[in-house]
Order: structure tokens, then sequence, then C-alpha cells
């Protein structure tokens, strides 16, 4: 069976059309079929066009205009406002920066990594005895204090 040009169908009669699309709906499974009913009620509803409005972000929220006793004020002043812009130029340049120094780094060989787990194994190993040391001396102190 081959595709068939729209002027094609155009030129068959209702009836004929009408039991094509009979026969192609017959070997849909039942769900699909469902589906289309569903969608094809759809459109019969009337739409509902909404407009959306752009959220503001939390940065433009805060630089937001107040009214304070019918006169119109700013939060911040606007040379305070570009030097914030310009802080955050820099701390953006500097992130830059930082990334491009860790993405240039070489990956760690399996050596390295051994004896990062080691050295790190030992760390805690430290930090436990300290924590139990530690506690001892508390006992000691307030067993004195009694």
């Amino acid at each position: 069976m081959r595709l068939m040009s729209i002027k094609q169908y155009e030129k068959m009669t209702k009836a004929s059309l009408v039991r094509k699309i009979m026969k192609a709906l017959k070997k849909l499974p039942k769900m699909k079929l469902a589906k289309i009913c569903y969608e094809l009620q759809k459109k019969q509803l009337p739409s509902i066009s909404t407009t959306r409005m752009p959220r503001l972000s939390a940065k433009k929220r805060a630089y937001t205009v107040t009214a304070v006793r019918g006169k119109r004020k700013s939060k911040r002043s606007p040379a305070q406002l570009r030097n914030d812009k310009r802080l955050g130029r820099m701390a953006k340049a500097q992130r830059a920066r930082q990334r491009d120094y860790f993405e240039r780094k070489k990956p760690r060989s399996a050596k390295q990594r051994a004896n990062d787990k080691r050295l790190g194994r030992m760390a805690k190993q430290r930090a436990k005895a300290k924590r139990s040391v530690q506690a001892m001396i508390d006992y000691e102190r307030k067993r004195r204090r009694r």
C-alpha cells in the first residue's frame, strides 16, 4: 500500500473516506481510541486565553520601588545599585576563573587516590582518638568538681 496525496483523498466520496477511516480505527487498540475521543471532545470546548505576567526574581523584588506616605522611595540609591552590579560582575568573573582552574587540573592517578584514601582514614582515626581523650579529660574534670 502506498501513501496517497491529499488531492486524491479529496476526490474520493465522503462515504468511501468514512469506510477507510473506520477500517483503520478498527485496527487500533481501545486505549488509543479512548485518547483520540478525549482529544476530539477537548477540541470542541471553548478555549480560555490567559496572559501570564513574568515573575520577578528575588533580586529584582529586592530593588522594587515602595510607596511611603504618597511618595515613591527606592530602597537603595542608584549609586548603591551600580556598585552592587559591579560587585556581582566581579564575583561572577572570579567564579569563572576558579572553574577554569579546576577544569585545567589533570585527574589523579590510582596511586594518588589510594594515598588520599589512606590519609583520610588516618585523619579520621586521629580525630576519633582525640575525641575519646578529650572525653576522658572532661569526665575527670567533672569527677574532681564533685
